[in-house]
């Protein structure tokens, strides 16, 4: 077992978050994981930081990515919430994650997702931004639902995705709850 701020600093260069660079200096100073992982740390500071190249199949069975799921999730309804740049782009991961197999995501997904998926397949010119603001300020009070279930462990990750990214998780709504976030 790995310490958590070194599976996370792992997990953070393999989502792109963080540069190899600033990794390579993260591991140089702080002693966490020489004193508790050796064998690992060995491994790491072995490693050729100069490329990106292998990282990802040196260390990724080191991150159990479920872990981060709820983080990677909560980083888009906060873009959703916010009506951010990349809002549009959060909404339509929703309607993916949704049909995925993320049920607790089904309002986002079905009702607001779909609307982006039909922008995106029609063959007349709406320009994006009428459609997205058609669907606020009510996206944002569902978006927000979905976050404190997140935050609350009302929707807890436990497993390894199934080979499309996809985890298993723990549903502790309560059923106001579930019907709240159908759609």
């Amino acid at each position: 077992m790995i310490p958590s701020i070194a599976e996370q600093n792992i997990h953070q260069v393999l989502t792109k978050k963080m540069s190899i660079q600033s990794f390579e200096q993260w591991l140089y100073e702080d002693d966490v994981l020489e004193s508790s992982s050796p064998d690992l740390y060995l491994e790491l500071i072995s490693f050729d930081y100069s490329s990106e190249n292998g990282f990802y199949d040196g260390f990724a069975k080191y991150v159990h990515f479920y872990k981060f799921e709820a983080d990677r999730i909560t980083e888009y309804l906060h873009s959703i919430i916010n009506k951010d740049e990349s809002c549009g782009n959060a909404i339509w991961v929703m309607y993916e994650l949704y049909c995925d197999g993320y049920g607790f995501l089904g309002k986002l997904g079905i009702i607001y997702g779909l609307c982006l998926v039909d922008y995106e397949t029609s063959e007349s010119n709406h320009n994006i931004d009428n459609i997205l603001d058609k669907l606020y300020p009510e996206i944002i009070d569902d978006a927000k639902n979905v976050l404190n279930w997140l935050e609350e462990g009302k929707i807890v990750f436990k497993s390894q995705d199934n080979g499309y990214g996809v985890f298993e998780y723990e549903d502790f709504r309560s059923e106001a709850e579930i019907l709240q976030g159908n759609a």
